[in-house]
């Protein structure tokens, strides 16, 4: 039986696993993926992604093929009412559309999940991640030293066995690796079943005229939802389904669908063509709508990411943003250990930042749900935070932050370099450049201090040196030409600030003391658990 030897084994080829597979190579670490799939799937399920997630594929250069991949936003306006032609009951902007410019460099971009998962396959190739499509996981074991696991090529049958020092389960909801391991999952549970169609149909009667990018409905079944796909007459339908009445994905054919749409849309005549969702002809797609978040995120060598570790309903499109972030953030602490710039107990850090932002955000997801179908009161409904609070202003606390508290949701203009906390978005000149400060972060530790002293850029130098790994240094309004640089990062003229690779504050000193080189000394053997 032939062996393969990898640094870190993914499965799941999802948008969680290739993202994992992207950010990690793009630090030279070998990727092996096994994806039971033959390719990326051509339903566009997640319609787009947020100003954060963009700003983590910018880092390893994604952002121009992405941006140059998306589609118009179709719609300008959310919708709730009983039918498309029924009396509105609240109308409000498309959230995707807010400016979210003062507090990132990017945009939210309407992309198809489907688009986007090409568009990362391709890039890991580049980056040269071992990607084995059509390849099924069989079988692991875990030891001290890593995980010896077995996969199966699907075409020819051939089994090999693979020795890898970490494994990433991003297998999805249902996770065999998790159910494996025994990690429970607990929260809200199963919330509802949802079918899928895409239809055609002339819907310019029931609009009259509106922008609508997203319509909550209440006919024929209370949960509908309606939103238009990539031209004006496309149109994608979800309804609610229970299979306590004997209903299932079965039920819904081709004359059911048709008369749940006119039902839907309030144009009993309206001509309905119900289009394929997948390749292989496939009309009607099912999901479950779950809340729920495992007990844990590893178990030794073996990490959860993305919906093997949270499941939540797709109300704020935040599903597989947080998968992505759970990728990014778990991908520096590997490249740090598996280079021998850290000690293995940064890796605790993953669980103890990424379980409790999971957690923040289902109990998000639910609450907006039940406000979208009119099922949360008025002090319920008070507690929904903005989505730029959600997918920007999440804060972690662990052994990798110095003095943060527990993770929480803040605006985005209360970004103001607290450790815990994003680092700011603010324009900068570089080398003749406008970039972002967001643009100095992914690469390393990056040290940003105060124009009137050199001492913090001499002990960066110095730690650089010592320990061998990537610190850089900036003083702001000096090496970086950057207005209000110091208060935006609440340091005085003399302080400094340390930001992880993933754009994280990790400590801060509002002026200098006196021993700068032994303080950022002590603190970056902290962060990085060289002890």
């Amino acid at each position: 039986m032939h062996h393969h030897r990898t640094a870190v084994l993914i499965v799941g080829g999802g948008l969680t696993g290739l993202s994992a597979a992207v950010f990690l190579a793009a630090q030279d670490v070998p990727v092996l993926l096994v994806e039971r799939h033959s390719g990326t799937l051509i339903h566009p399920r997640a319609r787009t992604i947020n100003s954060r997630t963009l700003e983590l594929f910018r880092q390893v250069g994604l952002e121009d093929a992405i941006l140059a991949a998306q589609r118009p936003f179709h719609g300008k306006i959310i919708l709730h009412a009983p039918t498309l032609a029924g009396p509105e009951e609240r109308c409000r902007p498309m959230e995707v559309q807010e400016d979210s410019r003062d507090a990132s460099p990017c945009p939210w971009v309407p992309i198809d999940q489907d688009v986007l998962e090409t568009i990362l396959r391709e890039h890991a190739r580049k980056l040269g991640v071992d990607l084995r499509f059509s390849t099924r996981f069989e079988d692991f074991e875990l030891d001290k030293g890593g995980v010896t696991a077995t996969i199966r090529d699907l075409a020819s049958g051939r089994d090999e066995v693979v020795r890898a020092d970490y494994l990433i389960a991003a297998d999805g909801g249902p996770s065999p690796i998790r159910e494996r391991l025994g990690i429970a999952r607990k929260g809200a549970g199963r919330l509802g079943h949802t079918v899928t169609l895409v239809f055609e149909g002339d819907l310019s009667q029931a609009l009259c005229g509106r922008s609508v990018g997203l319509a909550h409905l209440r006919e024929p079944v209370l949960g509908t939802v309606l939103m238009p796909h990539d031209r004006d007459d496309r149109w994608v339908v979800s309804f609610p389904y229970d299979p306590a009445r004997g209903e299932s994905p079965e039920t819904f054919t081709e004359e059911y669908a048709i008369e749940l749409i006119r039902a839907a849309t309030g144009l009993p005549d309206l001509d309905v063509d119900i289009v394929p969702q997948i390749a292989d002809g496939t009309k009607v797609l099912s999901y479950d709508i779950d809340a729920l978040l495992a007990t844990t995120y590893r178990d030794g060598r073996a990490f959860l990411a993305g919906d093997a570790a949270h499941s939540m309903p797709p109300s704020g499109a935040y599903g597989s943003g947080t998968g992505i972030q759970d990728a990014h953030n778990l991908a520096w602490k590997l490249a740090a250990v598996l280079c021998g710039h850290a000690g293995p107990a940064l890796l605790f850090g993953y669980e103890e930042e990424r379980r409790p932002v999971a957690d923040l955000t289902i109990r998000q997801a639910v609450l907006k749900r039940e406000v979208n179908m009119g099922l949360a009161g008025a002090e319920e409904a008070a507690r929904l935070r903005p989505s730029e609070s959600v997918i920007l202003g999440y804060t972690y606390g662990s052994g990798a932050v110095f003095g943060a508290g527990p993770a929480e949701l803040v605006a985005p203009a209360e970004l103001d370099g607290r450790p815990g906390s994003r680092a700011p978005h603010l324009p900068i000149r570089l080398d003749g450049r406008d970039l972002s400060l967001l643009d100095l972060y992914g690469r390393g530790f990056v040290l940003l201090s105060g124009p009137d002293t050199d001492a913090w850029t001499d002990a960066a130098a110095k730690l650089t040196g010592e320990f061998g790994f990537r610190l850089d240094a900036y003083r702001l309004g000096v090496d970086l030409e950057v207005s209000g640089g110091c208060e935006a990062h609440g340091i005085g003229p003399t302080g400094a600030l340390l930001v992880r690779p993933d754009g994280f504050v990790a400590w801060r000193v509002r002026r200098c003391p006196a021993d700068p080189l032994g303080a950022l000394d002590a603190a970056v053997t902290r962060l990085l658990c060289r002890d």
